[in-house]
């Protein structure tokens, strides 16, 4: 394992919740305001690394989990375990285990939907929200070609390939089409990356594309949970995103959350995986709102 994996994982804690022990970093002072980092897919709590460093340093309580079947987290072979419903309420169960009862939500990718659950079954835990390139609309999102074919009838090979050793010039290729044009990430840092598929995380991408029209089906629902919120909330988004239209879904979001424009900031030079693009320059943002 790569020294920038191994020192990522050596912070890390560990909690038993429902389907198996989940990993997650715990940052900063105990009495600061709680910033609870939201990963999606295919990625974990190493997508914020250094986010989360920087958020702590402002003196934030960061708390950053890697959702069960991603990261350093356990990886079941029960699809049924990976569900958004179920993945929302591990996330609450590890916040009441912190004895944190209200926090700011970040949640990216798929990290969407998990806290949309959360704002339809639990608003009172969201104090503030910051969404990241994700999605609550069906009809203004289409789906990116690998996970159309891990969850057809050859994605179960496909999904294994991807974690295997084979497969890292795959995840490669993924990291560098959904980073900002001309951005190659380090290869140690696509290791990291690639490193939890090939322990098992395949699994997580196989089921999470095998149900993703069921999951799209609740859009609907999150949307309608969004415009409920009476609460803070910021967009910050990669513009150069290829599946997360901006000029589509930045719109959506301000106006059911009732965003004001200063709120809304769509960053150029970064794509879905901001978080690699634009590390400091979202790290700024989100302190900055949080301190409001």
């Amino acid at each position: 394992m790569n020294p920038s994996l191994l020192s990522h994982r050596a912070r890390l804690s560990t909690l038993a919740v429902q389907g198996g022990r989940i990993a997650y970093l715990d940052l900063g002072p105990r009495d600061g305001r709680p910033v609870v980092l939201v990963h999606g897919m295919p990625t974990s709590s190493y997508l914020y690394r250094r986010i989360a460093d920087r958020l702590a340093a402002a003196g934030l309580r960061v708390i950053a989990p890697d959702l069960l079947g991603f990261g350093a987290s356990e990886k079941p072979h029960d699809p049924a375990a990976y569900g958004a419903e179920a993945q929302s309420r591990r996330i609450t169960a590890l916040l009441d285990r912190l004895g944190v009862e209200r926090a700011t939500f970040v949640a990216h990718d798929l990290g969407g939907p998990w806290v949309f659950e959360i704002a339809d079954r639990e608003p009172h835990r969201i104090a503030a929200l910051v969404v990241l390139n994700t999605s609550a609309y069906a009809d203004l999102m289409t789906p990116p070609r690998e996970a159309r074919l891990v969850g057809g009838p050859l994605g179960r090979p496909l999904a294994r390939l991807m974690g295997s050793r084979l497969g890292r010039r795959m995840i490669a290729d993924f990291f560098g089409r959904f980073t900002s044009a001309g951005t190659r990430l380090a290869p140690e840092v696509v290791e990291a990356h690639w490193t939890p598929l090939h322990e098992g995380g395949w699994r997580a991408f196989r089921a999470f594309a095998v149900g993703l029209d069921a999951a799209m089906a609740e859009f609907s629902r999150y949307a309608a949970a969004l415009r409920r919120l009476e609460i803070p909330a910021t967009v910050i988004w990669g513009g150069e995103d290829p599946v997360l239209d901006a000029s589509r879904l930045v719109p959506s979001f301000a106006a059911d959350l009732g965003i004001d424009p200063g709120d809304v900031h769509v960053l150029d030079a970064a794509s879905h995986f901001l978080q690699e693009d634009r590390p400091d320059d979202v790290a700024a943002i989100v302190a900055e709102f949080v301190r409001r």
